[in-house]
């Protein structure tokens, strides 16, 4: 699997920042951003309920990262991205879930699953 955010996620963080711009300069923004881990692996791999029952335990961007690491998934992390950057139907979820916790499983046509976990605001 390709190593890459969920494409709805990429393709709108991809312009976040300008070619040439400084990590320092990210995080001087006055902008609130988050901060995000993304787990995922090829539904062919993991039963999609097995892979919902482990994300939901999740409590902290570093438990995501163990547990990635544990089950063989991908994790990528993610950092200032802005509210105004991710696609429509993945900001009221993003807004209404609490910092350390995994979003619901997403799936981008039923090959691979994945999900957002917010490390902080």
């Amino acid at each position: 699997m390709p190593r890459r955010l969920f494409p709805v996620l990429a393709a709108a963080t991809a312009a976040i920042v300008p070619a040439g711009a400084s990590a320092q300069q990210e995080r001087a923004s006055t902008l609130p951003s988050y901060s995000l881990v993304q787990l995922s692996v090829l539904s062919a791999q993991v039963a999609p309920s097995d892979f919902s029952s482990t994300t939901k335990t999740i409590r902290s961007c570093s438990e995501a990262m163990k547990i990635a690491k544990a089950n063989g998934w991908q994790a990528e992390r993610k950092r200032f991205v802005h509210p105004s950057e991710l696609p429509p139907q993945l900001r009221p979820i993003m807004r209404d879930v609490p910092n350390g916790e995994a979003t619901p499983v997403l799936s981008e046509d039923g090959s691979a699953l994945h999900v957002l976990v917010i490390c902080s605001r």
